[in-house]
């Protein structure tokens, strides 16, 4: 498994943080996602990597509307 820290460009409220959350918690090869109270703005995803990428899950946020970007863990 890897881990992404993917950072979110627009301020969300907490519900909205909570939905994208558990959009992706619901797609096939990702494990886990945190996201710090303290730090709404980066976002950890655990995804396996044989069967999906960063770019998979970054077009998944995008369709949201948010700005994101990928930084290495």
């Amino acid at each position: 498994m890897n881990t992404v820290h993917i950072y979110i460009s627009e301020a969300l409220d907490n519900r909205h943080v909570q939905e994208l959350r558990h959009d992706l918690l619901d797609t096939p090869w990702v494990n886990d996602v945190e996201i710090s109270a303290q730090s709404p703005h980066d976002m950890l995803v655990e995804y396996q990597q044989e069967h999906i990428t960063p770019m998979a899950i970054l077009r998944k946020l995008n369709r949201y509307g948010v700005h994101t970007d990928v930084t290495a863990c």
